[in-house]
Order: C-alpha cells, then structure tokens, then sequence
C-alpha cells in the first residue's frame, strides 16, 4: 500500500494492490482513515507502517515454491497480516458492538452475528452509489466482470429512496387527513 500519485493534499488518497477472483490483479483506494486506523494499529504492534509497510499486507493463502515467491515473502512472518485475519477482527468488533448495545432486538443481534468483511464491500457500494460515484469507477473499485453486477448497489440505493419517499408520502397524507 502506498500513497496514490494521483493524491494530493486537499483530496488524499492511498492504493493497494489486491489479487481477487481467477487471481486479477487490481489497485483499489483506500481512505486516508483506513490508513490511519492501519498505522494506529501497527503501533498498538510497536511496529512503523511507513516505514514497515513495504511487503504484502496480508500473507498469500498458498505460496507458489517459485525464488520470486520466497523472495518476496521472506521477511513478512510477523508484519503480513494472517488472511482469516479480518474475519476475525470484524467478529471480535461486533460481539463488542453486541455487548455495548444490551437492547438490541433478537433480528439486530442476528444481524450483527452475521456481519462479515463482505458486509463493508456492500456498504461500500451501496454508499458510492448514494454519492453518485459513476457505475463504472464502482464496479472497477469492487472488481466486478459484469456492470450488471455493479448495478445492484444502485438498485439498493433506489429502493431505499422510494421506501424513504412512500414514508414521507404517507405522513403528508395522514396530516392533510387531520387537517379535514
């Protein structure tokens, strides 16, 4: 992960190169309070991610036998984060999230036990859509094959638009109705 060259100091933006589905190779953004969070954390490890961050941030599942390969990953053992890494932190963070919120309703609860990194990806593209972020730059970001896929997320934020909207529609009609 480094600092985008395309970053600059009113609007900064970090990129990491991730290898996703059928091994593609892609760079996506990521925030500066991502990078943040990660620096923080990497201290909490008494470790420097500016100066330590250079290798790959969470180690490969498999590791091709190949000199590149053992080369590129010799030195990672205690910086790469493990891949089942993330699940973890995110279960760790909602049964804290669970135990700080003792109303929560039995649906909420489930929610939450279900929530996986895979939940911020949607978030994430459900969110970009509500800002206008073009289609296509989201289904680069999220690595989708198919903009049919992308379109999903702007479905999402449509039917939360019209639900909004009927609510609101309802309440105007039930006022008018007291008027009378």
């Amino acid at each position: 992960m480094r600092e985008s060259t395309y970053s600059s100091d009113d609007s900064p933006v970090w990129e990491l190169t991730v290898v996703g589905k059928r091994k593609i190779e892609r760079t996506v953004p990521v925030s500066p309070a991502t990078v943040d969070a990660l620096r923080a954390h990497w201290r909490d490890r008494q470790k420097n991610f500016d100066d330590e961050a250079s290798g790959p941030l969470v180690k490969p599942i498999f590791l091709p036998p190949t000199p590149q390969a053992k080369e590129r990953h010799k030195s990672d053992t205690d910086l790469s984060y493990a891949p089942d890494s993330l699940n973890d932190m995110v279960a760790w963070a909602m049964k804290r999230l669970r135990a700080g919120i003792p109303d929560l309703s039995n649906s909420e609860i489930a929610q939450l036990e279900a929530t996986s990194p895979r939940a911020f990806r949607h978030t994430f593209g459900t969110q970009a859509a509500a800002e206008d972020v073009p289609v296509d730059i989201i289904q680069c970001i999220l690595g989708h094959r198919s903009l049919q896929t992308t379109t999903i997320y702007v479905q999402a934020e449509k039917q939360r638009m019209m639900k909004a909207a009927a609510k609101y529609y309802a309440a105007d009609a039930a006022s008018e109705s007291d008027d009378d």
